[in-house]
């Protein structure tokens, strides 16, 4: 393997052509083929990036010169195809969520393992700069002992609406899981127990189905966490709400951040952030491209993710059960 990593990309729609748009900013990637099933679209975007096109999962994975995927397709995919390209030598970048369910989570950690494969989860808020710097912060003990976090993530997203948005299949419970939990919940839960290096170790959760717009699966929760270092973190998310807000309160033993898309406050002072969230993409796919020609584990790895999807099972079966849960309930066995 050389210094650039030839990669193909799985899926054409809205997120593999930002993956295939941030290539253009690494030096150390290369795009060789997009695969979709549906023709026009894996043309189109051959066409666009300069790359070979293929409609069939195995003929992409088995092109030699193809050294990685990027598995940007459907949620209820992803366990078959991380599989699939680890057992044809492939290492894998898979979209969040990493699945929909702790067992394929725990298939594809093993093959890709057992064939010697990085296996990495696109949570992409991690490789933000805000979101780097307000974990360098807590490292560095600037707001002491962390004590109690607050985050919201807040909007209206309709999947049928068109535009950006047409996505029915996140209506697909069996396709896309709790749209709330499985499309915006894997950065949210992630970044909460990142953020301290802290997992996770008890889940309440409430949600409710606010509106028909989700006929059949509730559309917004708030979940209360108890964290191994002793911290508690609320998350509260809504996909119906006309106003939004994402932001996040951070509260410790010496002081206190406060956090949104446009500024970091710590203790109630701007802090000069080093670039801007445009980054995360391009920052998670060099990370990707040089574990893979150096071996090293990236920082979103399988086993790291693992626990974010845990803890959005455990919020899930809280609120289903009405009670708390324990995330040891889903080790992996």
């Amino acid at each position: 393997m050389g210094d650039v990593l030839t990669v193909g990309v799985i899926g054409a729609g809205g997120i593999a052509r930002s993956h295939m748009n941030a290539m253009g900013s690494c030096d150390n990637i290369r795009l060789a083929a997009v695969m979709d099933i549906y023709p026009e679209p894996a043309e189109a975007a051959a066409k666009e990036f300069g790359c070979k096109a293929y409609t069939d999962l195995d003929a992409i994975l088995g092109d030699p010169e193809i050294e990685a995927v990027h598995v940007c397709t459907p949620h209820n995919q992803h366990g078959e195809q991380v599989v699939a390209a680890a057992q044809a030598g492939k290492h894998v970048l898979v979209e969040k969520p990493m699945a929909l369910t702790m067992e394929a989570c725990d298939q594809m950690i093993s093959a890709c393992e057992t064939a010697g494969k990085v296996l990495m989860v696109g949570q992409v808020m991690r490789y933000y700069p805000m979101s780097r710097k307000v974990k360098s912060l807590i490292a560095e003990g600037e707001i002491g002992d962390v004590g109690h976090l607050l985050r919201r993530r807040i909007s209206y997203f309709n999947p049928s609406g068109g535009g950006a948005n047409n996505a029915h299949w996140y209506l697909n419970l069996e396709v896309g899981g709790i749209c709330v939990l499985y499309c915006f919940g894997p950065h949210e839960y992630d970044m909460l127990h990142w953020y301290m290096d802290s997992p996770v170790v008890k889940v309440y959760a409430q949600g409710n189905e606010s509106t028909t717009l989700y006929a059949g699966q509730k559309d917004s929760y708030t979940s209360v966490m108890n964290h191994e270092n002793g911290a508690v973190s609320v998350l509260s998310q809504s996909v119906v709400s006309h106003t939004s807000a994402h932001d996040q309160f951070i509260m410790g033993s010496k002081g206190s951040m406060m956090l949104n898309h446009q500024s970091l406050l710590l203790n109630g002072e701007e802090v000069e952030i080093d670039g801007t969230s445009r980054e995360g993409m391009p920052n998670q796919i060099r990370e990707f491209a040089d574990c893979c020609m150096t071996g090293r584990t990236p920082d979103a790895n399988g086993h790291s993710v693992r626990h974010t999807m845990a803890v959005i099972e455990a919020s899930k079966q809280s609120a289903e059960r009405d009670e708390a849960v324990m995330v040891s309930e889903f080790d992996r066995k």
